[in-house]
């Protein structure tokens, strides 16, 4: 079950750099994650209960992962949304003319 500790170990740490934000990391670290979940099930197949409850295990943790990052993918696109519609206010405000005050004297 080593290549099953190694998996949960790096399953972790994909988590905590989505966590962290540094998402490059954690598209780094999720393709190794793969490959020794890879290598971990050639070794071992699929017949015994425990591989299957592990298998179980990592689904749902990856289901919360992918979770996870649609969430903060959903919160920065709200965010640019907003920036480009304050910009976009901006440009309109700047383009209206300035008040001739000379009517007010």
């Amino acid at each position: 079950m080593n290549g099953l500790r190694a998996v949960l170990e790096m399953t972790d740490r994909v988590q905590a750099a989505l966590a962290g934000g540094d998402w490059q990391a954690a598209r780094d670290l999720e393709v190794l994650r793969r490959g020794l979940l890879e290598q971990w099930l050639a070794q071992v197949g699929l017949a015994d209960a425990g591989v299957a409850a592990a298998i179980t295990d990592l689904e749902q943790r990856g289901r919360h992962m992918i979770g996870d990052v649609q969430h903060h993918r959903r919160r920065i696109l709200r965010e640019a949304q907003t920036v480009k519609a304050g910009r976009t206010a901006a440009a309109a405000y700047g383009a209206v003319p300035e008040p001739d005050d000379s009517a007010f004297s």
